[in-house]
């Protein structure tokens, strides 16, 4: 009877926790752990090289989307050489109208930290707003690149930045 009332209230706790883990990716060639909120429609697109997850949230827009993107790097790359360039937007400022970097820094997940940057750019139909990260996973061999982002129209982004921003602190990478 002791371990059925455990249990109840077990379950009881975790379905109050927002819907995280309705999809959960355990990615066995890169070790890295991901849930993805309530919501959410995963796309598993990974190949033979890379693994590339999208989600979209059909009830917001069809520009609503997180994408998980993982890619090996070389086993002696260092955090110093990947950072400062993704921290200065990749080059979308030359391609993407009215880009703008709103704010950029630190950002953990549950086993280390990365770097992220919150951007801004228009489309024909929408002003974008996202937040976009950065870590370097992996020992030295296996190493790993993982970006994660989120972008949506800015009207909906705050609605969803703290969901993304809860995702990133449950991420596990190895």
């Amino acid at each position: 009877m002791r371990f059925m009332w455990l249990w109840f209230l077990t379950a009881i706790y975790l379905s109050g926790c927002g819907g995280w883990g309705d999809y959960v990716h355990k990615s066995d060639r890169f070790k890295f752990k991901i849930a993805f909120p309530v919501h959410w429609e995963v796309y598993d697109r990974s190949d033979n090289q890379i693994d590339y997850l999208e989600a979209t949230l059909p009830d917001v827009s069809r520009e609503a989307r997180i994408v998980v993107r993982a890619t090996p790097v070389a086993p002696d790359i260092s955090p110093t050489e990947i950072y400062p360039m993704f921290l200065e937007g990749s080059g979308d400022a030359a391609i993407l109208l009215e880009f703008v970097i709103e704010e950029k820094g630190t950002i953990s997940s549950k086993t280390g930290d990365g770097r992220f940057i919150k951007i801004s750019y228009l489309t024909e139909e929408h002003r974008i707003r996202g937040i976009r990260t950065l870590f370097l996973g992996g020992p030295v061999r296996g190493r790993y690149r993982l970006e994660v982002s989120m972008e949506m129209p800015a009207d909906n982004f705050l609605d969803h930045e703290a969901d993304f921003r809860k995702m990133i602190s449950l991420m596990e990478l190895k």
